[in-house]
């Protein structure tokens, strides 16, 4: 990796971590970029596993602990799916980054 990428990288990461600042909340559109994986042979399409993730996002959320419970509510629903057709990273990835969505929508 080249030093400039690198150098960038640490620089995000000081800034994403400085005390006392939240990170921006985050878009729908965010999180359907950083959720979907182009597929590889043998691998998982994950669109559809954002999909059903990003679609309950776009739903009114009042409160953390509801946003977190919907994550919660797809992943448990698209698992059993998951584990034959190697899609158990993507679906992975997809709770965790809908679990980000909701911290940073409601940050304090």
């Amino acid at each position: 990796m080249p030093l400039v990428a690198v150098c960038l990288l640490a620089a995000m990461a000081l800034v994403s971590c400085t005390p006392g600042r939240a990170a921006a909340p985050m878009t729908i559109s965010d999180f359907r970029g950083f959720c979907t994986v182009f597929p590889t042979p043998n691998s998982c399409d994950s669109t559809t596993i954002c999909t059903e993730f990003a679609y309950v996002l776009e739903d009114d959320i009042k409160t953390l602990d509801d946003c977190l419970a919907r994550c919660n509510r797809v992943k448990t629903h698209l698992r059993p799916g998951t584990l034959t057709n190697n899609c158990l990273g993507p679906l992975n990835r997809a709770s965790d980054l809908c679990a980000q969505y909701c911290r940073r929508k409601f940050a304090q």
